[in-house]
């Protein structure tokens, strides 16, 4: 999506447009409907960007989620800006309350234009009026006067989308992390029947972990919003790994997720602000640093990863970013094969197992315990899929037993279960128009 300014008479077009088909729809319905016209209050002449997009899209679920009678939707995506007209079977009243309810939810909500029409196409009013952007007072009295001028307006306007975007990502890679926690069953990692092969990380202590980096996930969002570059971006992460040590006293439940999923929030950052690829955004940082990363690691071996490379040459997570994140869009794949199976995950996960180089399994049991884990995964594999869950289930007493933990497969599946809510949250952010 390429932002571009409008000129006065495409707005003037935009209205009469609108007008003429919420007469149309109106005109078909009955006495017991009503029609809602969901738009964005932005200021200036550039009214449609992916960051707006988005909080459309926010502002469609947050209403498709209320429950009332739809009889029929259109959706107009143009650079005049992105429009929704929705015919209910519903009291007007009731849904003007119910949309009033939605923008006032958070602060980016007071840039929804939630109108509501009764049958006779008339426009209910407001209970509470709106309020300014800028100022928190009467919203009509501050347009009369002029009291902000355009550009204190639009800064206002562009501060309340990026703290609704990176609000967005951050709580969506938490949920990630959640996810992939309770996935069940996961051989030699924490889950919901047991802690595999650790004896010092359990659920509430991932949880803890988790929530402890949400803080960092947002920072990460920002600064690729900006564009900010790396240096930055390791100080956040550095910063990151301080909460999540005080979280967990001092257990590394996700570390390598505040690299890489750091990476990829940056990434999808600079695409809302930037366009291109989210993840070749990433990939791209990732890059610019990886060969420095890989050979401190190949000389100091000052951790675990570190020792493995020196040993095995498998690369980790500074690999998989750099080679643009192959294994998670490849997981992210495989969970949208295995939708319909009840269990995604938990296969996704199989998957991956059977290809990875993992470096916590090559950590703990060195060569042979990663080829060990790789041949079962893929036995598995060639069972009937509704034998998978228990075979995976029989080999994580088998792994804990030999103290084998996939915890890069494990990553990966996060990393899989943030890109797949990415794939769903900007499947419009790029349309020409509708």
């Amino acid at each position: 999506m390429t932002p571009s300014s409008v000129t006065l008479a495409e707005m003037l077009d935009a209205r009469e447009r609108r007008a003429n088909a919420q007469s149309a729809l109106l005109q078909s319905a009955d006495a017991s409907c009503c029609l809602v016209s969901l738009s964005l209050n932005i200021a200036g002449d550039v009214k449609r960007t992916a960051k707006t997009r988005l909080l459309f899209d926010r502002g469609l679920d947050l209403f498709d989620r209320l429950g009332f009678d739809g009889i029929e939707r259109r959706v107009f995506d143009r650079n005049t800006g992105t429009e929704a007209l929705l015919l209910l079977r519903a009291d007007a009243g009731e849904v003007k309350a119910a949309c009033e309810r939605i923008e006032d939810a958070f602060p980016a909500a007071r840039l929804y234009d939630f109108d509501v029409l009764n049958k006779d196409g008339v426009k209910l009013s407001r209970s509470v009026p709106r309020r300014c952007l800028i100022c928190g007072g009467p919203a009509a009295d501050c347009a009369r006067s002029r009291a902000h001028g355009l550009d204190a307006i639009k800064a206002a306007t562009e501060a309340f989308l990026n703290e609704f975007c990176a609000d967005t990502l951050a709580y969506t890679a938490h949920f990630a992390l959640e996810r992939e926690l309770r996935t069940t069953p996961k051989p030699g990692l924490v889950d919901l029947n047991n802690n595999g092969a650790h004896t010092d990380m359990d659920v509430p202590l991932f949880l803890k972990s988790a929530a402890s980096l949400v803080p960092y996930f947002k920072a990460a969002v920002f600064l690729g919003l900006k564009d900010a570059g790396m240096e930055p971006l390791q100080a956040a992460g550095l910063d990151a790994e301080h909460a999540m040590f005080a979280a967990t006293n001092g257990v590394n439940t996700h570390k390598g997720m505040i690299y890489s999923m750091g990476l990829l929030l940056y990434g999808m950052g600079k695409a809302l602000s930037f366009g291109g690829d989210a993840v070749e955004h990433a990939a791209a940082l990732a890059r610019s640093d990886a060969e420095e990363r890989l050979s401190h690691a190949k000389s100091e071996r000052d951790t675990n990863g570190a020792k493995v490379y020196s040993e095995h040459g498998a690369r980790g997570a500074v690999g998989e970013a750099a080679d643009g994140f192959f294994h998670a869009l490849y997981c992210a794949d495989r969970l949208e094969a295995h939708k319909a199976s009840g269990n995604p995950g938990a296969l996704a996960l199989l998957d991956v197992m059977m290809i990875l180089n993992d470096t916590n399994l090559l950590h703990r049991g060195g060569a042979d315990g990663l080829r060990f884990v790789q041949e079962r995964a893929k036995a598995i594999a060639f069972l009937p899929e509704s034998e998978h869950v228990a075979a995976m289930t029989a080999l994580d007493g088998e792994m804990i037993e030999r103290n084998l933990s996939p915890g890069g497969a494990a990553d990966v599946l996060a990393l899989a279960y943030l890109l797949d809510a990415w794939r769903t949250l900007s499947a419009h952010l790029w349309e020409v128009g509708i």
